[in-house]
């Protein structure tokens, strides 16, 4: 198995040397790869992480789409704590660095195209800091490294009021009783449609008995600081990464701003800025000119 040398990145923070050393004790991640005939060997696989509570099944028309059309085998990730992958403890940004790294070895991959959506964006840009030398180029969709909108600041709700509610469901319902019973639960707290719909959408019903969550609550509200409010804290001492970055923002959303792009020029100086008339699902929004820019920029 092909070993990797970290590379010449020296954070002056201790907090960020362990980061990098713990960077080699990744995960073995669920993954689907896309490739045709004519896809070539030689040129770097894009490597697709989805965003928090999403999974690799949202990327799968995109992964489809790009490896038809484009000479790079398409390979979509099910992050930890997401999917059939592996839950743990933590769900930072560097610990699913770490699993992409972990993936690349199985896979025998020496460089790829990373593409994250949201968490996946913040992991893979965590990764092209920590090892460049192993990210060809890099497509962040939809986040940045500078601070998240201020209603997110109190999303972690959704994943508390999940974590509580999970055990309750009684275990003889059928799914769909099990998401009429958990919307009862949520609607009066919660008034923004779409978290609902992302509650409902993962509960499943592993066995006649019981009810899960498709994705680790408990972990995802451990590393909520370092992932999501905190994020730019944990790059502090990183050297910028200076290889090719499109950065796909949603008009409507309220991620991608000036003021983040500044901060996101900080970290990676070489980021070409494109914006889609969508909200923060850019990829699901406008797929077709979602891939188009993206079959662009890994010509």
């Amino acid at each position: 198995m092909r070993q990797y040398r970290l590379g010449s990145v020296r954070p002056s923070e201790a907090r960020i040397q362990n980061y990098v050393q713990r960077l080699e004790e990744g995960v073995r991640l669920q993954y689907v790869s896309y490739r045709l005939p004519h896809n070539q060997q030689l040129s770097p696989s894009i490597v697709v992480m989805h965003g928090l509570a999403q999974s690799l099944s949202s990327w799968r028309r995109v992964a489809r789409h790009l490896c038809s059309k484009g000479p790079r085998r398409v390979i979509s990730l099910n992050a930890r704590n997401h999917g059939a992958s592996p839950r743990t403890e933590g769900n930072t940004a560097l610990n699913m660095a770490s699993d992409v790294l972990t993936l690349m070895r199985r896979m025998g991959l020496t460089r790829i195209v990373a593409l994250g959506h949201g968490m996946g964006g913040r992991a893979m840009m965590t990764l092209a800091l920590v090892q460049p030398c192993l990210v060809d180029r890099l497509i962040v969709v939809d986040v940045t490294t500078g601070p998240v909108p201020d209603d997110w600041y109190f999303s972690r709700e959704r994943f508390e009021m999940m974590t509580q509610i999970g055990p309750t469901i009684p275990g003889h319902l059928t799914l769909n009783q099990g998401r009429l019973f958990v919307l009862k639960k949520v609607k009066h707290n919660m008034k923004d449609y779409r978290n609902i719909v992302t509650i409902l959408q993962n509960l499943r019903k592993p066995n006649e008995n019981s009810f899960a969550w498709s994705l680790n609550t408990k972990a995802v509200l451990n590393s909520w600081n370092d992932l999501v409010t905190h994020y730019e804290d944990t790059l502090k001492g990183l050297k910028p990464y200076t290889g090719k970055v499109l950065l796909i923002g949603g008009s409507q959303s309220r991620f991608v701003t000036s003021s983040t792009i500044d901060i996101m020029k900080k970290y990676f100086p070489n980021t070409t800025v494109k914006y889609l008339d969508t909200g923060p699902q850019v990829f699901a929004e406008q797929p077709n000119k979602f891939d188009q820019l993206v079959a662009d920029f890994t010509r």
